[in-house]
């Protein structure tokens, strides 16, 4: 009789999972528009920043381009190990203008330090300055480097974690929003 009992019990908890498995998520109304968000196929979310020049830049006011993303640190070494795809993609572009931009979103470190920086390496990318990192934390920027692919109308197309290791590699996710 115990025993009959425990399996009878099994398979009414068994049942109620399966079913509630079973059970469709509510989706949101199609309006037309975009989720706002950082996954990919999501309307990348809008923020405002200054270049090391103090221009401010906000990714709502580059529409029509396509943009890349990148989260980085001057003490990333895997940072450093990729900056070299980017700036060929900045010098590639900079002159078009409906051609890709490039921005490298630094994160919280003194704008004399990235100046230094710079011209010690000749990159000639533009850099914005997260000096608070809440735009870091909004793009999930926890590890970096973390680069974002956005193509003209703002939505997110390729999201890559981590460093790039080649030129090939770069390109290809970069396809995705020319």
């Amino acid at each position: 009789m115990k025993r009959k009992l425990i399996t009878l019990s099994f398979l009414l908890i068994g049942s109620l999972c399966l079913s509630a498995c079973n059970q469709a998520a509510p989706l949101p109304p199609d309006d037309g528009e975009a989720l706002t968000g950082i996954r990919i196929n999501n309307l990348a979310p809008d923020f405002s920043l200054k270049d090391l020049t103090g221009q401010d830049i906000s990714l709502s006011g580059l529409k029509g381009s396509g943009v890349v993303l990148n989260f980085w640190m001057i003490s990333c070494g895997y940072c450093q190990d990729e900056m070299p795809f980017f700036e060929a993609a900045y010098n590639e572009n900079k002159s078009l203008p409906g051609g890709i931009k490039v921005f490298m979103v630094n994160i919280r470190e003194s704008q004399s330090l990235i100046e230094r920086f710079m011209a010690n390496t000749g990159f000639t990318f533009p850099v914005l300055l997260d000096n608070t990192g809440d735009i870091g934390q909004l793009y999930n920027a926890n590890y970096i480097p973390i680069t974002y692919f956005i193509n003209a109308e703002g939505i997110i197309k390729a999201i890559k974690f981590g460093g790039f290791s080649s030129q090939t590699d770069f390109d290809n996710q970069l396809k995705k929003i020319t």
